[in-house]
């Protein structure tokens, strides 16, 4: 039978677990209510690029890509449940459906192994360690410009939307390629000041940023 000591000592070791628990509670608690306002904060500014969503976005009469992109926002870490599992299925089931003209840019390095082993041929570039630092425009403006660096004619940015801290929807966020703002007549009703394709070649890649901004926003919520 232990000794009065060791229920001592037992009962102090329990109640100061109980306390670093709750403790890391509180800061997980805090950490996920300031990625959630960050997130919800920016989704007007995603929205804000509506002009050119209406362009670029792919439409039914429009004629099937010669050549596509999908960009797989995963995680730097595991234990996350299915935010990165879910993205995987999808990207498979992409390549499945696009077999001969897609390749791979992954975000974030539990992307690799995933698909790696399967899809590995397909896989252009992956860009690790992505979330060392707090998720910034100037890092999605990073983003934009590797994902542009492969010129395409499609682009599908995948990543998890979020819902709420135990639910969340794997998302396309599929935009055409710049080309589609130098064909005849897009946006002739508005006037440029400047070069016309100056001016649209970077509104487009602030487009771009801001798609990508918002998908790393919604993942972290996803998976802290």
């Amino acid at each position: 039978m232990p000794s009065l000591q060791a229920l001592s000592q037992r009962l102090k070791s329990v109640t100061s677990t109980a306390r670093l628990t709750k403790t890391m509670k509180v800061v997980a608690s805090v950490k996920l209510k300031v990625a959630q306002r960050t997130m919800e904060a920016a989704r007007p500014f995603g929205a804000s690029t509506s002009v050119l969503a209406d362009v670029l976005t792919p439409g039914e009469e429009d004629e099937a890509p010669e050549s596509k992109l999908i960009v797989p926002i995963t995680s730097d870490r595991g234990l996350c449940g299915g935010v990165n599992s879910y993205i995987i299925k999808d990207v498979k089931k992409f390549h499945a459906e696009n077999p001969e003209n897609a390749s791979t840019l992954i975000i974030g390095s539990k992307g690799v192994p995933g698909l790696g082993r399967t899809h590995g041929e397909l896989i252009s570039t992956s860009i690790d360690e992505t979330y060392q630092q707090p998720v910034s425009f100037s890092l999605a403006s990073f983003l934009a410009e590797q994902i542009l660096a492969s010129p395409q004619q499609e682009y599908t940015i995948l990543y998890n939307k979020f819902r709420s801290v135990i639910n969340f929807e794997p998302t396309p966020i599929v935009i055409k390629g710049p080309e589609a703002l130098g064909a005849s007549g897009v946006l002739d009703e508005f006037e440029f000041e400047g070069e016309k394709e100056d001016i649209l070649a970077n509104m487009y890649q602030f487009h771009l940023a801001t798609q990508v901004y918002s998908g790393l926003l919604n993942n972290v919520t996803g998976w802290l």
